[in-house]
């Protein structure tokens, strides 16, 4: 994709750090931008987080430099893994502060764009400056993102989100944990002000339409009802929204594939001491 689509400043950081973007950028981008949900399945180290994070960091820099910067959280980051420091210092982090450096650096004063980590570990001292100053970007888990809903200043505070973003969805689409936020996720979208885009992160998959199906879920109401003896039942109507533009990458990879035995051995059953002499050799 065209890097023309970025504000001046990120572009030419991007160009300096990576040059060019990887598939999982290029195909993610333009659907983030024209505000589909994006569904991006890539192994690891294909750039997709970043491909999720750069299209919000964009705007964040432009909404910053034209002084319309809400006080309140525009992104929200979830993921089920609680050992986030390495992932978010460098897909977050490390790129805005790197992004600030160069606007100074071209003569442009950013204003502060803050990051902000809530988790079970988060000291009361820092929830409490979260609620003083909510961060722009907010970085969480699945448990911590149901708590702060629960709580009158965390719905203040993430009422403005335009922007969410579900990480390691993989992880989360067959389990109770998953199902769990899938209800979090539909709460803060009835909660924001404004339309929310999704965007969600997973290895590959299959089939990974029900990974996108996850992602968007589904709206509706229960209507109670009584089947054909009398007994009260309920059942749903629950149309699906608006289904996710998914980006798999991940699928078709060059590979070189080959069978090597021990030779001028006779195998059998049990690997002999020769032939694990020749294994390691060969190793």
């Amino acid at each position: 994709m065209n890097l023309e689509i970025f504000h001046p400043i990120v572009r030419t950081w991007f160009e300096r750090r990576f040059g060019t973007p990887t598939e999982a950028q290029s195909k993610g981008w333009p659907a983030i931008v024209s505000g589909r949900h994006t569904l991006i399945a890539a192994p690891t180290g294909s750039g997709k987080t970043l491909a999720a994070f750069l299209i919000s960091l964009d705007k964040l820099v432009r909404d910053a430099l034209a002084g319309d910067l809400p006080e309140s959280t525009q992104v929200v980051y979830v993921s089920p893994l609680k050992a986030l420091a390495n992932d978010i210092q460098r897909n977050v982090v490390e790129p805005l502060d790197e992004i600030t450096t160069l606007a100074r650096d071209m003569g442009i004063s950013l204003p502060e764009i803050r990051i902000g980590i809530r988790t079970g570990d988060t000291s009361r001292r820092d929830r409490a400056r979260h609620v003083r100053k909510p961060p722009h970007v907010l970085i969480t888990t699945p448990e911590s993102l149901f708590i702060l809903i629960t709580s009158e200043s965390g719905r203040e505070a993430l009422k403005s989100t335009h922007t969410l973003i579900l990480d390691e969805l993989h992880a989360l689409v067959p389990n109770k944990r998953g199902s769990h936020l899938s209800l979090s996720v539909e709460r803060l979208c009835a909660l924001t002000e404004g339309a929310m885009i999704r965007i969600g992160l997973s290895a590959t998959q299959h089939p990974i339409e029900e990974v996108g199906r996850f992602l968007t879920g589904m709206t509706g109401h229960v209507q109670s009802e009584h089947d054909h003896r009398g007994a009260h039942v309920e059942s749903t109507d629950l149309p699906e929204a608006s289904p996710a533009v998914i980006v798999d990458t991940g699928h078709r990879r060059a590979m070189d594939l080959g069978i090597e035995i021990p030779q001028d051995l006779n195998l059998g059953p049990i690997a002999t001491h020769e032939h694990w002499a020749q294994v390691l050799d060969r190793i």
